[in-house]
């Protein structure tokens, strides 16, 4: 997944903040985390429902 291009979708998608952090992390604002987990299957085919998990909310 391109991490750029997934990150102007969410903040398309949510109206919201979003921004590519690390090698492999994007940081959304906002309280989109419920809706997180319908989309990332549906607009990113080769992400398994399986691989996501909720690591809870952290504080930067």
């Amino acid at each position: 997944v391109d991490l750029k291009v997934a990150s102007k979708f969410f903040a398309q998608r949510f109206a919201c903040g979003s921004s590519v952090t690390g090698v492999d992390e994007i940081v959304i604002q906002g309280d989109v985390k419920d809706d997180l987990f319908d989309v990332l299957p549906e607009k990113f085919k080769d992400i398994d429902e399986d691989n996501i998990d909720d690591l809870g909310d952290a504080k930067r």
